[in-house]
């Protein structure tokens, strides 16, 4: 339950700043690039972390095919 808690505002805060404020969540992310790219140990944990989630995010995708399957709403 703390995960969802901590998460869902910062998720909440990422989206409406992407659907509002476009131009400037993408200078923040060239920014953050930028900073990456100096620092190879940001570089390190962000490629980790995007390496986990893509990982999370396949298994995510199976199990939700799975039960839609089982409810017989499958897209196939």
């Amino acid at each position: 339950m703390l995960p969802i808690r901590f998460l869902s505002p910062l998720v909440a805060i990422g989206i409406a700043g992407w659907y509002f404020l476009p131009e400037t969540t993408g200078n923040i992310l060239e920014l953050t690039k930028r900073y990456e790219e100096r620092v190879p140990v940001l570089w390190d944990a962000h490629q980790k972390l995007s390496k986990d989630l893509d990982h999370l995010k396949q298994e995510t995708v199976k199990e939700v095919e799975k039960v839609s399957d089982q409810l017989g709403i499958s897209n196939k």
